[in-house]
Parts: C-alpha cells; structure tokens; sequence
C-alpha cells in the first residue's frame, strides 16, 4: 500500500514539474492589445490614462483625471485703442514650469470687481506655455484674470485680478474727410505727376477687384455678335455656366484660329492677371490653347505678347489656367484675344476668362492695409505683384490668416526678407513649404528661365497632377530652393517628400534638406537627408527627418537636389512631390515632454529617453513608468514585460491558445470514491461501487479499483468486473468493459487490483456511470467473499484524466521475426521552404519577394494569391502514413480593416515555387486578427499524404479578405505541424 500511494505521489509531482516548466518564458513575448486598451492608475486607483482604443472607436492615447495645474501669474493690462491688451508672461503663482499636461491659459474679463470667471466671461486663450498677449474689444473698463487648463479638461484656481483698465481712445474719422471735396478740384487737376509714390492708400483707391473682360462667361449679346462675325467659333454649354465659346480647329495644315475679344488702355509696366477655363475634345490635335494681351504702342505696332497657355488633354474635363503678365516699355493699349495654336483637328472650348489689375507695393501707403481694410479671403496671390509686398505696407501682427486665401499668398508674391517675426503671427499646423506639390504654378514659374532638359514641372506626381523633376549630371549637384520662412532656435521640424527615379538612374544621390538662415540673410548651415542609394524601381517612396533649428537662426528654407558631385558615370532623373515642413508641438526642455508632429507622438522620460513612440514609418514601443521606475513595456518588436497580467479573452504562446498547452498534459483525477465499509457476494454477481464522470473524446482515461478482499473459506476465484451503464443506472446486466480473476488459496484478506485504460471515443463523449460488480466461484459451497476498506486502510475507485488522446498502433507479434513493425504516432513541425505571392492569380510577382498576399486591392495587381511550400522531408515522413491532424502556422501583420480580416486556406502539391499559382479547390476560411500569429487547424483541406503546402487564395474582391502574411526570411515564417501515425 505505501509504494502505491508513493508511486502516485510521484507522478503528481512529475506533473508539477511539466507544468512548471511550461511557464518559464518571457511573459506576452508575442502578444497583442486585440480590441481593447490599457489602463494607467494612479496610487489612489483613479484613472489617468487610456492607451489603445477609445470608447469612441477612436485608437490613441486619451489623459484623463489629470491633477488641478498650477495658477498662471497676474497678468498685466494696458489701454489700446478700442480694447485692452492682456498679458501674461509665462509663469505661475505656485509652479516654476508649465506641467506636462498644459492645455492652454484662458483669458477672462468682465467690468465687474472681484468676478468669478465662467463661459460668459472667457474672451480668449493664450494657447503657448511661454505666454503672449490676447486683445480685448472694450466699450469700458475691464478687470482681467487667468486659468489654467490642463489636456485633461482640469481648470486652476483664477490667477489675482488685474483692473480696471479702460480702453484708449481712437481718433474720428471727421478729423481727416470732407476737407476738400471732390467739387473743389478743377477736371483733371490731379495727375500722375501730381501724387507721390505711396501716398495714395487703399481706401483712396478701388484697383484690381473688377474682372476687366467684357462678358467672361459669354453669355450676353457681345458674344453673339463675335461669333456671328467669326464662322469658326460657336457657343456651346459652358463649365459652370450656360455658354461657353468653342473654336473648330480642324485644317489641313497647322493653323492658330484666333478671337479679338476687345482693346485695353494700359501703361508700361502695368501687371495684370490672366485665366480663364478650357476644354478639348477626344480628337482634337494641337500645340495649346492661349488666352493673351497683345501689346501695342501709340502708332499700332505690336511690342510683344502677355500670355496664359495650357496644354491640355484630349477628351479631358473642363480644366484651368492662370498666369501674370506685365506690359513693356512703349505700351498704349493691349488687344485681349482667344486662340487654338497650331490646331489640326478637334475643337477647343473657352469659359470664364478673367483679366484683373494687380497691385505694386509702390503704390500703397506704408501700414495703411490692416485687417481691418480686408475682407476675409480678400487677398489672393493672383493679387500681388510677384516680390512686391514688403513689411512696409503690413501693419505688424495684422495678416492673419482669415485675410488671406487659402494656398493664395505664396513665397513669389513677398519680396525676399521683408517680412520678419515682428510681421507675422507664426502657426505651427501649416505646411511651410509653398507649392509642394507643384500645381500652383509657383515654383513652375520660378524655373522659366532654367533649361527644361533639367528643371521641369511635369504632369504624374503622387496621388497629384504634378511633379518636380530634376535630370541629373556627372559632377554636379542641381537642386532647387523653395521659399523662405521664419523660424525660431531651437524648434523643431519635420520635413518631408516624395521621390521616385528613372530606372537609368544611377551615380547620384537625393537630397532634401533644410538651410538656416541669420535676420541679414547669411547661412548658417542645414541638416536633412542623403539617399545615397536611390530605390530606382519607378515606385514613389517617402523620406523624412526631424530637424533641429540651430541658434542665432531667423529664416529656413526647404531645398531638394540630385547630387551627382564625384562621379563620372551619372544618368536620369529624379521626381520630387508632396513636400512638407510642418512643426513639432512639444513641452519645453531636454528631460520629461511630450512630443506631437506628423509622425505621432513621442513620450519621453525624465532622462530625455524615448518612453512612448507611437509614430508611422518608425518603431513604435510603450514603456509606462511609477517614479521614474519603469513597470511596464511593450517594445519595438512587440514583447512586452509586465507585473500582473490579467487576460478576459485567450492567451496565446507562440500561436497557440495556452488552452492546448495545458491539454497536453494528464489532468488528473476526475472522479473518486474510498471504501471505509465492506460489501459481501455470493457465487451471485453484486454490485460494489459506482462512480460517474463526463467522458471527452478527445482524452484518455485510466479507471482503477484497488481495495481488499476476504472470503470466508479457502478455495475457488474471486471476480471483479467495470460495467458502463452509459447515462443510465447501471446494473450487473450493463455491458462489461474489464474485469479480473484472483484465485483465493486461503482464508483471509489480500489486496486486489483493477485497472483499464480507455479513450474518450471508446467511451463516447458525454456522462458514464461506473459500477463494479464482483462474484466468487468455483469454491466450496456456501463460499462468500467481502470487498472492502478499512478507516486506515481504505480502499479507492478513480477514473483518471491520463492526457490527450493516443491512437491505438501496436500489432500482433509471434516473435518469429517477420511481422510488419507495430505503427508509432509522430508530431512534426516543418518550417516553410519557400513562399511567394501571384498577382491576378497568375504570375509570380516578384515585388513581394516572400510575402504572402492575399485577396483583392486594386488592379495593379489585381486578385492575388499565394502559395506556400514545405521540405521534401514532407513528403517522405507522409508517404504510406495516415495523417490525425494537420494545423499550420500563419502570421498576418496586415489586413485592410484594423479589426482583421479572413484567411482562406487551400492545399496544393507543389514540391518548389512554381512561375503561375494553382491549388486545390477545398478551402477553409479563418478570421484572423490585424499583428496575430496562431496555429490554425486544417485538418480538413490537409487530409491527403500527397499535399505538399497550402494557398492562400480567397478569390473574393470584398476588402475583409484582403490581407498580408509573412512569409520565408521573415520574423515569424510560416510553419506546418502533423501528426500522422506510420
């Protein structure tokens, strides 16, 4: 009895060691947050921070319950005219820095002492940790505090009022209008030569607003009666508007047909601005279609041309073009003309042509335009005179920028220099790159004069209508500099664009840079990027950095080149689009801050150390601190190392569930019942114990009866039988599935032994109710016999959960020496041998390299597939075997939908990567979520020992199965797991 509990004992605790061993691993090596977030707490449990998904769907990091921030300094009120200004410095009542979490100061007033600030009060919000200045509109005088907001909506006490300040007075305009009236002046009495340069303001003059084309739209009777004057132009409906003037440019050979629209008074070196809509039909053949002024002198004779040109696209939609022209020396007047230049075939149509003045800076009183004397949207690039608008004419900190159309006023328009910090109120959300996708014509025009076998700006760029192109050349570096910009030391910027090359591109690099600039203009230096190996595939690709703006720096500007300086052996060229130079919000300082530009967002720790980076085109990793120590990560790589884990859904290890892990080990005993009582039989069988339990298939179970026996005379066999009596009670009828015989020589007790082992499926899933049943026989007559246990020798009945389910494989052995081996179960994992992806499920596409796509996404490459294949080794383990279960390994790291998509899995019996996709027709479909590896079980697609690999082919254009697996040289490589009996 003592060697069969310590053999019991003993494999309990083999037990314990399996498991134990099952648990010494990285904990979450390879897991991933799936639908859901992560918690921050504070010590007293309150929530401060969400990382992960929002509640409202939302992905991002949300801080909520922030600490009450610190109250911001008195601020100091002065009068202005028509208002007060308030400002506050910078710092706080009871704080040395901004926290963290600063959202912005709210500025508020009210005429009433001692007021508590509130929604009806707020005036404004000073949105920088630095401080500023908010001015206030005022009829009378205000009393002024300040707040402070944190990110997580959390308001400071009021900061110590300010007050009461009246507003300054502002002069009457009765000072300065009706002392001479327009009656007082003699006709003509004021000339040219009678004003001074500057003199005249806008509200003296109203120049440049009117379109001066009779009719732009064609619609009226001056129209009609060009066209009934000229058989080859019509009207036809118009873009926008009801007509629109086409021209037939059919002829044999290449003529220009051309429209006298009407004649102009202009004046030498007036400038004006062109542009009008045009139109070809699908047949039409031609240079361009041309809407122009035709310079003329006093006597009639023709001094040049102001032209807008366009050279559209046969059977494209309506489309347009504008240009700036300006009128030479000599210049009376400007006939105003329409024109379908060397055309042969098709029509060409014309709609809302525009001429307007534009405006020198010469002619405008210094600071007389304010926002006050502009409407908003008002001024638009069109409207300026290229270079003409210094900081003389602008009010300081008066553009802003609801004056001022959007993408309007670019780099051309502002004279070099003349626009300083004093004159701008700098945002930090713009692109300050001007015309970065070149579909302004901004940086087009700056390259007129350059040779366009080297500088162009050409149609195709990147999810745009144009692009930049640079041709390279041995020796030299060519690049071209975008506009300047105020900048101040120490900020930060991200910069960015687009490139692609020829595929004869070679012996160059690409460059995009940032240079700095002093207040004179001197450079200081500039900090970018080097492609110093170019992808030259033909595919777009997007470099990016972020810049530092060094000290003593006012001004930067963006510059791109192709560099071909040292060698001897350069060709083609390079393609620029979608430039961007944007800055990168952050708190002040070199240790903890938060940092928030067009990557994302970085966290940084108390150190200067990257704590959190949540960005796109970078590794992104979560490191969650509690005083400086760090608790919690999840790296670049996806690890994660954490304290406690609680998990509510599956946990998987190394892509399987930990439910399988566990399954296959024994589970121990499921049921027991100890004899302390006897029972006694005659030569009639008799029922002893029953015990139940719930069978499952897919486990084995030991059932043992170990007790004592005492018959009453020597002699004769005891019988012990195990009968199932299924769901039912069982009885001495119920089917027999083990029994044993013990012979009993003599009178008294002896310990016997009962003992089968039998599968789930022998026994049928579900309840079974156990019964031993026992009998003597072939003894002396009268002969009975107990079964029985003492209290400290008791006997036991148990049915015992001995591990996963094991086929049956031994044969029948004589021992003669030619019986066929007895079969033995295997379970093989097979690293993939090589993989690929197949465009319209044809090809091999080669652009993939090993990577496994799947399903539908554009018609580059249309319905894609892939196949994936395993080691001959395969092949030889499976040939005359019998396969129990086939799963496979797959790691997806992309699908459409954030939320996962649909694997569909075929089988094939290909023995290398073949040049055209084929499978089997059989498939399974399994959901899988978005960064998840698992083991999957397709037993029912990989049911044959001919099968060599799998498919990945949905065959379905829905964009839930469109989705990206790893692949062969990848981090988590397919794998192929069989058990097959041989």
């Amino acid at each position: 009895m003592t060697n069969q509990i310590a053999s019991l004992a003993a494999r309990l605790a083999a037990v314990e060691r399996r498991l134990d061993s099952t648990s010494r691993t990285a904990q979450l090596a390879y897991s991933s947050i799936e639908d859901g977030a992560i918690n921050v707490f504070d010590d007293d449990g309150s929530l401060r921070a969400v990382i992960g998904q929002q509640p409202d769907g939302t992905t991002g990091v949300n801080v909520v319950n922030g600490p009450t921030p610190p109250t911001p300094s008195q601020p100091t009120v002065t009068a202005i005219p028509g208002g007060v200004a308030a400002t506050w410095e910078g710092t706080f009542a009871d704080a040395v820095a901004a926290p963290l979490d600063f959202a912005r100061v709210e500025v508020h007033a009210a005429g009433l002492d001692n007021f508590t600030p509130g929604v009806a009060t707020l005036r404004g919000t000073l949105e920088s940790p630095r401080g500023g200045t908010l001015t206030i509109p005022a009829e009378q005088a205000l009393y002024v505090r300040l707040l402070t907001r944190s990110s997580s909506g959390v308001a400071s006490p009021p900061s110590a009022q300010s007050g009461p300040v009246a507003p300054g007075p502002v002069v009457a305009q009765a000072v300065l209008d009706g002392i001479v009236g327009e009656t007082a002046l003699a006709e003509g009495a004021v000339s040219r030569a009678k004003l001074q340069i500057g003199a005249v303001g806008h509200n003296q003059l109203a120049i440049g607003t009117g379109n001066l084309m009779p009719d732009p739209s064609f619609e009226g009777a001056f129209t009609e009666q060009l066209v009934a004057a000229n058989s080859q132009w019509t009207l036809v409906d118009g873009n926008g508007s009801p007509k629109a003037l086409r021209v037939n440019g059919t002829s044999a050979t290449a003529a220009s047909p051309s429209l006298r629209i009407t004649e102009l008074p202009v004046s030498p070196g007036n400038r004006f601005f062109l542009a009008f809509d045009y139109r070809v039909s699908a047949d039409w053949a031609g240079n361009s279609v041309r809407f122009y002024l035709r310079w003329q002198d006093a006597a009639g004779a023709v001094l040049g041309y102001g032209t807008a040109i366009a050279t559209p696209t046969p059977g494209a939609v309506w489309a347009r073009v504008s240009q700036q022209v300006q009128a030479p020396a000599g210049t009376v007047t400007a006939t105003v003309w329409l024109q379908d230049f060397q055309a042969t075939a098709g029509t060409a149509d014309f709609d809302n042509a525009e001429i307007r003045t534009v405006i020198g800076g010469g002619m405008v009183l210094a600071e007389s335009i304010g926002t006050l004397e502009l409407a908003a949207q008002s001024v638009t690039g069109e409207k300026v005179v290229a270079k003409s608008l210094t900081a003389r004419e602008i009010k300081a900190l008066s553009l802003t920028g609801d004056e001022i159309a959007t993408n309007t006023l670019t780099a051309r328009n502002i004279a070099a220099g003349s626009l300083s910090a004093s004159r701008l109120a700098i945002g930090t959300n713009g692109n300050l790159v001007g015309d970065p996708s070149y579909e302004t014509g901004v940086v087009a025009a700056g390259l007129a004069g350059q040779d366009p076998a080297v500088f162009a700006v050409e149609d195709g760029g990147n999810n745009s209508a144009k692009r930049l192109r640079i041709t390279s050349a041995a020796g030299a570096y060519r690049w071209v500099q975008h506009a300047t910009s105020p900048v101040l030391p120490g900020d930060r910027y991200w910069i960015a664009a687009d490139y692609k090359t020829t595929a004869d591109f070679t012996g160059a690099s690409v460059k995009l840079f940032l240079g700095f600039y002093d207040e004179a203009g001197t450079r200081l230096g500039s900090d970018g990027i080097v492609v110093t190996a170019p992808v030259t595939d033909g595919t777009w690709q997007r470099i990016s950095k972020v810049i530092t703006v060094p000290a003593n720096s006012t001004q930067a500007n963006m510059r791109i080149g192709v560099d071909g300086t040292g060698s001897t052996t350069t060709a083609g060229s390079a393609y620029f689009d979608n430039l961007e130079c944007r800055a990168v919000l952050s708190t002040p300082g070199s240790g903890a801050r938060a940092e928030l530009s067009p990557q994302g967002l970085r966290l940084y720790d108390e150190s200067g150390g990257e704590a959190v980076s949540l960005t796109t085109g970078t590794p992104n990793y979560v490191t969650l601190t509690n005083d400086g120590t760090a608790v919690a990560t999840i790296d670049q790589d996806g690890n994660t190392g954490v304290a406690d884990l609680a998990v509510a859904g599956t946990l998987t290890i190394g892509g399987d569930p930990f439910e399988t892990y566990l399954a296959s080990f024994a589970r121990g005993l499921v049921a027991v019942d100890y004899q302390a009582s006897s029972v006694t039989a005659g030569s009639t069988e008799y029922g002893f114990v029953e015990l139940s339990f719930d069978a499952d298939a897919s486990r084995m179970y030991r059932i043992v009866l170990d007790c004592y026996a005492d018959p009453s005379a020597a002699g004769g066999e005891l019988v012990v039988t195990l009968r199932d009596g299924g769901a039912q009670t069982p009885s001495i009828s119920s089917p027999q599935i083990q029994s044993v015989t013990y012979p009993m020589p003599t009178a008294g007790y002896q310990r016997i032994h009962l003992e089968t082992i039998r599968s789930g499926a022998a026994f049928k899933t579900g309840l079974h109710r156990l019964l031993t049943t026992f009998r003597c026989q072939s003894g002396p007559s009268g002969q009975t016999v107990r079964l029985f246990g003492g209290t400290t020798y008791q006997g036991v009945m148990y049915v015992e959960d001995v591990g996963p389910y094991v086929p049956e494989t031994g044969v029948y052995n004589v021992g003669g020496g030619t019986t066929t081996p007895p079969k033995k179960t295997y379970t093989k994992t097979y690293a993939a041998s090589w993989s690929g992806s197949y465009a319209n499920r044809g090809a091999y596409n080669s652009y993939y390299g090993n990577q496994c796509l799947q399903g539908y996404y554009s018609s580059t490459n249309g319905m894609q597939a892939s196949l994936i294949g395993f080691p001959a080794s395969l092949g030889t383990d499976l040939s005359g075997a019998t396969i129990q279960k086939a799963e496979v390994f797959l790691y997806f790291d992309h699908w459409y939908y954030n939320s996962g998509g649909k694997a569909v899995i075929k089988a094939h019996k290909l023995t290398s990567r073949p040049s055209t996709f084929s499978s089997d027709s059989e498939s399974q479909t399994i959901s899988w979520g978005k960064n998840v590896g698992k083991w999957v079980d397709i037993t029912a697609v990989f049911d044959s020992t001919s099968w060599r690999g799998i498919a990945l082919d949905p065959n379905n254009s829905d964009l839930n199965y469109y989705g990206r697996a790893q692949g062969v040289g990848q981090t988590y490589p397919p794998q192929l797991r069989v058990t097959y009996t041989k």
